[in-house]
């Protein structure tokens, strides 16, 4: 009697665990399937300027989800590399939803002479929101606003570098961030900031968030024209190249993943 309530008793136990790990398991496998997952996307290029020394490609992802359409546009200024480098980052990753544009080359003769830009070509970043037949920064940028326009952005982005670190000289904008004027994209701003800055510890590496973009650039036609909200963000050269590429992407992803279409 006693042995046959023994083993009612341990018979009773393993059924208890085993419910137990099971439902542990289900739970478990029920979580993940909350987390948003990257779905087929199409991918299309366009030639910015096509058949002309200037020509450039911009790379537009589009997932099967619906969502807002975002653009990240890099190398506008041909001696800051970083910038290219971070944007063309974004033509590895994974949507979930909506459109990623990416435009890591803007200005891609002067980023082969290692210059700011070419006479012939002029700032691209004083430029929009150009001119479809102008100087060869009129036509790049005006190519640029028609992708903006076409695809409805809801956010765009613009990345650069500067020359020292904002936190020495205020006449550079190096570890900055310049939102639109809006209150999302000054909210937005600051929550870049402070991910950023948490890995970060020397105070003069620490990103700011500045004034707004300057006039005639990338972001500054995004935010005061489409009224979508828009930044520049700016490493600082005096940082070896793959600390800026790793900051400027660390921000413009957690930008971008603001709007949902990509994982945080």
């Amino acid at each position: 009697m006693i042995k046959k309530c023994l083993y009612i008793t341990l018979l009773l136990l393993v059924l208890i665990l085993s419910g137990c790990a099971n439902g542990t398991k289900k739970t478990a496998v029920t979580a993940e399937k909350t987390l948003p997952e990257p779905v087929p996307q199409k991918v299309t290029t366009v030639q910015l300027m096509k058949d002309t020394p200037y020509a450039t490609p911009a790379f537009i992802y589009e997932s099967a989800n619906p969502g807002p359409a975002v653009m990240v546009v890099g190398g506008v200024h041909g001696n800051e590399p970083a910038g290219a480098q971070a944007a063309k980052k974004f033509c590895d990753v994974k949507l979930i939803k909506g459109t990623l544009i990416v435009i890591p080359r803007a200005n891609e003769t002067a980023l082969q002479a290692n210059i700011r830009t070419l006479p012939e070509v002029g700032d691209l970043n004083r430029a929009y929101p150009g001119k479809a037949s102008g100087t060869p920064s009129q036509q790049l940028t005006y190519g640029i606003v028609q992708l903006m326009k076409q695809y409805k952005v809801a956010m765009v982005l613009d990345l650069h570098e500067g020359y020292a670190f904002n936190a020495e000289n205020q006449k550079s904008l190096g570890e900055s961030i310049l939102p639109g004027k809006d209150d999302v994209s000054s909210l937005l701003a600051m929550d870049a900031m402070e991910y950023v800055n948490k890995d970060i510890t020397e105070d003069k590496k620490k990103f700011n968030v500045l004034a707004n973009p300057i006039a005639g650039s990338t972001a500054y036609y995004a935010n005061t024209i489409l009224k979508v909200p828009a930044f520049t963000i700016e490493t600082s050269d005096k940082q070896p190249i793959e600390d800026r590429v790793k900051y400027s992407f660390t921000i413009a992803k957690f930008l971008v993943a603001s709007t949902g279409i990509i994982a945080k």
